[in-house]
């Protein structure tokens, strides 16, 4: 199944996309940032809010530690200021991050991956997971939820994680979860990421929800939620 990055949005009632926030965006009052982190994990990506949202994290001492995830993929789509072709996206964060004055031999990279899985699964080739316990990640705010579960299912199960976001901007305004609601390219992208958290659960990517929200079901489920028995 092919979730396109703008799907076709459904009315959303306000229970419905306080739902949605919950399961994209996460509340970050139920992790803990009081202790500090070992590791701050980069998911690729070509928006600069990622680097500059990955050194405000690292200037404020939350991890001594930076692993930048990305490699290159053909035919994605990259934030207009993107000027470096087909350089890989961990690269292109790694030199950003060293012109900010993050030390190099602080940062490990991964050049291989094309998404979010691979960025993990890859990362897992260059680096020991089971030698941390609390790890720190940088994302699209409106993706934390699906990255968060992504590592959940993938790295040692007694291995912390919490989310450190980056707001990228659509349309030349920020997706928030307070105002993403507001605007239908926003509602659209963030929709998007609910579906792929559902999808991405059911193929056994990432660590499902227990049902989906009620009257919002992916294709291919009932509309109570539930997995039909031809799902694939």
């Amino acid at each position: 199944m092919d979730i396109p990055k703008f799907p076709e949005l459904p009315p959303l009632t306000q229970e419905q996309m306080e739902e949605i926030t919950k399961l994209t965006f996460l509340h970050r009052d139920r992790f803990d940032y009081e202790k500090p982190f070992d590791l701050l994990f980069v998911f690729g990506g070509s928006y600069p809010m990622i680097w500059e949202t990955a050194k405000k994290a690292y200037d404020q001492g939350l991890a001594p530690l930076i692993l930048v995830t990305g490699g290159y993929k053909e035919g994605a789509t990259r934030h207009e200021s993107w000027t470096y072709g087909k350089t890989p996206e961990s690269h292109v964060i790694r030199q950003k991050l060293m012109e900010l004055g993050v030390p190099g031999e602080c940062i490990f990279i991964e050049d291989r991956s094309a998404n979010s899985l691979e960025n993990v699964l890859f990362a897992k080739e260059i680096f020991d997971f089971t030698r941390i316990r609390r790890l720190l990640f940088v994302c699209k705010a409106y993706a934390a939820g699906r990255q968060w579960r992504t590592l959940r299912r993938h790295l040692p199960g007694d291995l912390y994680c919490a989310p450190y976001p980056a707001y990228t901007s659509i349309n030349q305004e920020a997706v928030t979860e307070t105002g993403w609601m507001n605007r239908p390219d926003h509602r659209q992208i963030v929709y998007g990421e609910y579906l792929r958290i559902l999808y991405y659960g059911r193929k056994g990517d990432i660590i499902p929800v227990e049902q989906s929200i009620p009257g919002l079901p992916l294709p291919g489920e009932d509309g109570r939620g539930e997995q039909k028995k031809d799902w694939p």
